[in-house]
């Protein structure tokens, strides 16, 4: 016979387990969302992680092509006015040593030969023959032979001192004019100097870079 007592206990373990298996599953699947939110929250922090190390590593790259580049810009810079301080070096050399050519000996005779080669040459009847008056005398003998020769008139005036040397021809009519003085032959080497420089400063740039 079932006492009332036998049927509370009865009652009592159906109800029990069953509201312990609804834990045991509440429990579980709790547990199971946990591990997954942790899992999410370890994702997004390596996610993280490595988007500050990534941006860190670009930053830190474009630091250094920075530092790079200004320490390029710099270099060439220095190239730049070194090779300048050379080429008016150069020029300046090349101005001194047409200076003391001009009192050289053998200047006369150059003079001459070039000054034979432009006026015969020269289609006016008159021509302005710009000289140095160091050099009138030089070239006296030079254009009497020349104007025998071509039948030409010669009106000689002063050269300008910068000039250094050499000689200008013009028309009568001051329409056209031939530069043969020493300091614009000079000038026309000017950009032949720069340009070897900048060939040999190439050369260096390579061997440092």
């Amino acid at each position: 016979m079932v006492t009332v007592e036998d049927k509370l206990e009865i009652f009592y373990k159906i109800v029990y387990k069953d509201e312990e298996e609804k834990y045991v599953k509440e429990l579980k699947e709790l547990e199971e969302n946990n591990q997954q939110l942790l899992e999410n929250k370890k994702n997004e922090m390596k996610r993280q992680r490595e988007e500050i190390i990534r941006r860190k590593i670009t930053q830190a790259r474009m630091e250094r092509n920075e530092v790079k580049s200004e320490g390029l810009e710099e270099t060439k810079a220095r190239l730049r006015q070194k090779k300048k301080q050379i080429e008016t070096d150069l020029v300046s050399s090349i101005v001194d040593r047409a200076k003391e050519a001009v009192k050289a000996k053998g200047y006369g005779e150059y003079l001459c030969s070039n000054l034979s080669k432009y006026l015969v040459e020269f289609e006016e009847d008159k021509v302005v023959v710009m000289l140095r008056d160091e050099d009138r005398l030089i070239s006296e003998s030079c254009l009497v032979n020349l104007k025998k020769k071509t039948g030409k008139t010669f009106i000689v005036e002063a050269l300008p001192e910068e000039k250094i040397g050499g000689f200008m021809l013009s028309n009568n009519e001051r329409t056209f004019n031939i530069d043969h003085t020493l300091r614009t032959l000079i000038q026309e080497k000017e950009y032949m100097i720069g340009k070897k420089l900048n060939q040999a400063l190439g050369e260096v740039g390579e061997v440092n870079g």
